[in-house]
């Protein structure tokens, strides 16, 4: 798998356009206007050189470049360099753009338990395989997990019903209740590191 398929992503939406994504290489990333931008915004209110984003291995940090309107990052004006977190907004003029974290499989410290600890249901194996999909669907080099809605619609069920069996999933996995809008991207890491949505013969 290529360093790009594994590295953060910016989901780019704008109006009612379907979004496009672009990796985050190491060193520094560019958005802006201008031609030597490595993310190049087409509109008015974006500066020549708007936003700079330096990636150090898992760290993010956001910087805007003196720009003429400003960064809004979470709703509030960027007025100072900022570590970013997956699910964080950017907005830049008319773009909005969603940071994408992929799933770190953690290599030290705890050493993960054997798939066979783990037992689901086949309701919590559904829902696991359907939360992982935007991971394993070969097009689409998604680095979030599906929405409670996706997962909803894949599977025909109620978002209340796909919210107690992610609970459930959670409880088992010891993904803490309190990870807020952390935890289903901490419970697609679980899953795809010990292939809880693979089938078992």
């Amino acid at each position: 798998m290529s360093e790009e398929a594994d590295a953060p992503r910016l989901w780019i939406s704008e109006h009612d356009q379907a979004p496009r994504s672009a990796a985050l290489a190491e060193g520094r990333t560019v958005l802006g206007r201008g031609e030597g931008c490595e993310v190049r915004l087409e509109d008015e209110a974006v500066s020549w050189d708007h936003l700079e984003i330096i990636r150090r291995g898992p760290s993010l940090m956001a910087t805007d470049l003196d720009s003429r309107n400003g960064t809004i990052l979470n709703g509030e004006m960027l007025d100072r360099a900022r570590r970013l977190r997956n699910g964080d907004v950017i907005q830049l003029g008319r773009f909005r753009l969603e940071l994408s974290l992929p799933p770190q499989i953690r290599h030290e410290g705890t050493v993960a338990a054997p798939a066979g600890a783990v037992l689901l249901t086949s309701d919590e194996r559904e829902v696991a395989g359907a939360l992982v999909a935007p991971y394993r669907a070969p097009a689409v080099r998604a680095g979030r997990p599906a929405t409670r809605a996706e997962v909803a619609d894949a599977l025909h069920v109620s978002e209340r019903t796909v919210q107690r069996r992610l609970d459930a999933l959670a409880a088992k996995l010891d993904i803490p209740a309190d990870a807020g809008r952390e935890r289903p991207r901490l419970i697609a890491e679980r899953v795809l590191e010990l292939g809880l949505d693979q089938e078992r013969g």
